[in-house]
């Protein structure tokens, strides 16, 4: 017997696969999705613990740049940006470091080429584990999905001002912020020239303070609190913290111009009914 027609509007071929074969299957996207996680728990833990090993062993590491300061300026700079980038080392003992064997000039220089050199580092690897499993997340939860268009999916000086913004806080994590950027893939261009400018303030107040402490003689951190009257050290760190802390906010109430507001996000009926399909 041959192969009774099919009802009008029905295909008689095979039935369709509904997950098309360029896409990857989902065990692939779940893998890439747990690495992601993996990644953004290593980042948000491991550089604030490393970054006292440079603090620590200040005195070793400024003797071994001062052999050759070119040579040393320019393995301080690739040293920043790979450390940085990976998520080694966090951005303001590395900038404190640069100030206090370069000086403020040559030490704010080289901390801007490091990070900025990390940040394009951070960002493509970032993107190379997560693919777009972190993207696709997003997609399946409305209102974050509602929160990163608004943040990095407008025009690119909305996207610029936003990362901008975000690289201004000292509390901003570095290696977790190239891991949003990269994540959410925020044009890399606009990444890279938007760091710098968010993150000179906070680095130049780091740069400033260690080369203030150098200038005095000290050796490290412990003989700078010896040498000097200690209202002189503690007016110098409240000072610090003072002007961090207004940069800080002055980026907090900026930023929050730009979140999507409550009324704007989708409901949890909206996000039900965004689920759901016809029978």
């Amino acid at each position: 017997m041959g192969t009774p027609n099919a009802a009008p509007g029905q295909s008689s071929g095979p039935s369709h696969n509904p997950v098309s074969p360029s896409e990857p299957p989902d065990k692939s996207r779940d893998k890439r999705l747990i690495a992601s996680a993996i990644l953004g728990v290593c980042w948000i833990a491991f550089p604030p613990l490393a970054g006292f090993y440079i603090l620590f062993d200040l005195q070793n590491l400024a003797a071994f740049l001062q052999r050759d300061l070119h040579w040393g300026f320019w393995g301080y700079v690739a040293v920043f940006a790979v450390t940085a980038g990976l998520g080694i080392l966090p951005t303001y003992s590395q900038a404190f470091l640069g100030g206090w064997v370069f000086g403020m000039q040559w030490g704010l220089t080289g901390a801007i080429l490091g990070f900025t050199g990390g940040a394009a580092i951070g960002y493509l690897f970032a993107q190379s584990i997560t693919g777009d499993s972190v993207d696709r997340w997003i997609d399946r939860h409305p209102k974050g999905r509602v929160i990163r268009d608004a943040l990095a999916r407008g025009s690119h000086a909305r996207t610029f001002g936003i990362v901008t913004l975000l690289r201004l806080p000292p509390s901003s994590p570095f290696a977790m912020t190239n891991y949003a950027l990269g994540a959410t893939r925020v044009p890399f261009w606009l990444a890279m020239v938007a760091t710098p400018i968010g993150m000179l303030p906070r680095t130049a107040v780091v740069c400033f303070l260690a080369a203030s402490a150098a200038s005095t003689g000290a050796q490290n951190i412990k003989e700078v609190f010896q040498q000097q009257p200690m209202w002189v050290t503690i007016a110098g760190v409240l000072s610090a913290v003072l002007v961090v802390a207004v940069i800080g906010q002055v980026a907090n109430h900026a930023l929050a111009k730009f979140a999507p507001q409550e009324k704007d996000l989708p409901s949890a009926k909206d996000e039900k009914s965004s689920h759901g399909g016809a029978v």
